[in-house]
């Protein structure tokens, strides 16, 4: 079944299974459909763990990854607060995860793009998705506007 959703993602099939089990989302994406593995819950071993093992069952076959990334936070009406302060309360043993999977996979960390939302979560949000564009990884970014919905496409 050929549409635009299924060339999209690159799967035979226009189907999404979300699931925080492995076993699903290497079952959905090797029978022709989109597995998406729910990471929230993981912590940055574990998800690395995962995701080897999905990539091991898959060969190639595409998947995703959802991470929840919070739009908004507890104090944004009293100005907020910048990406330093923000950087400072993400414990260490994430930032370094983080470098890593940066540095291990040649991702430069991009400059937002003009429109988005501001905030911490908006900007990494942002961040992450013209990363994962520029690796030709597709991401899925929640629009509640068409404003926010046209800057989220125009940052790919």
């Amino acid at each position: 079944m050929r549409t635009k959703v299924a060339e999209l993602l690159g799967v035979e099939f226009p189907i999404c299974a979300f699931s925080h089990c492995r076993d699903v989302v290497a079952a959905v994406s090797n029978a022709g459909g989109f597995g998406v593995l729910g990471a929230v819950a993981h912590t940055p071993e574990r998800l690395d763990a995962e995701l080897t093992w999905i990539e091991e069952q898959t060969h190639g076959r595409p998947y995703g990854v959802d991470l929840l990334l919070p739009p908004k936070y507890v104090g944004a009406d009293r100005g907020g607060i910048d990406n330093t302060q923000v950087a400072a309360l993400l414990p260490a043993e994430h930032r370094a995860f983080l470098d890593d999977l940066l540095t291990r996979y040649g991702i430069a960390a991009p400059e937002p793009a003009d429109g988005l939302p501001a905030g911490p979560g908006a900007q990494h949000l942002t961040q992450g998705v013209s990363a994962a564009a520029g690796r030709g990884v597709r991401a899925q970014h929640p629009a509640d506007r068409q404003r926010t919905g046209a800057a989220a496409a125009r940052s790919g």
